[in-house]
């Protein structure tokens, strides 16, 4: 989005960006008893999509962290971009909201899945605050409400916003759509 002598850096979210949330929906569904599958979704919040309160679903969450943290499907067209662009001697950041108690689950499944990087931002729950100080190139996430909202900040100037396709994120503005 501008020109630069830097190398490009470029940040990937996690959940629904680098990783399926397959499993996730699995393991809510086991829990609660109710089916919802990936093509299904229509909101960003598994409390939404299983009609649960905010604290049922971050107390699932808790049960579940570590089995879907260190077993989820990674997504292999952001992984091999991921890759790709590291490989080129870019930049790669993680971004992820994920717990700072799951670091190590996380860096595991990671370097299970081959996923390169540079910095990892756990517990980012201000991802426009991190983008901006890391003055990314282009970043990827599949939370439209997010892409959106640094659409119409200033972010937009300098970072292409990659909205990583998904049931739930029809209808939200972007600079480019990748679809998995």
């Amino acid at each position: 989005m501008h020109e630069s002598s830097h190398m490009p850096r470029y940040g990937f979210d996690i959940d629904g960006t680098l990783f399926s949330v397959g499993l996730i929906l699995q393991r809510f569904g086991e829990i609660t008893g109710r089916h919802v599958t990936f093509s299904t979704m229509t909101a960003y919040s598994f409390a939404d999509n299983f009609g649960l309160s905010r604290q049922e679903e971050y107390d699932i969450f808790s049960r579940i962290k570590s089995d879907v943290n260190l077993h989820s499907k990674p997504l292999q067209r952001t992984v091999s971009l991921a890759k790709a662009y590291k490989g080129q001697g870019c930049e790669v950041d993680i971004i992820t909201a994920r717990r700072q108690s799951a670091l190590s689950d996380t860096q595991a499944a990671l370097g299970n899945a081959g996923i390169p990087y540079d910095h990892l931002f756990m517990d980012a729950h201000d991802k426009e605050q991190v983008i901006r100080s890391r003055h990314l190139d282009r970043y990827f996430d599949d939370q439209g409400a997010l892409i959106e909202a640094l659409m119409d900040s200033d972010v937009s100037s300098f970072c292409e916003l990659t909205l990583v396709d998904a049931p739930y994120n029809h209808g939200y503005r972007c600079h480019s759509r990748l679809y998995v």
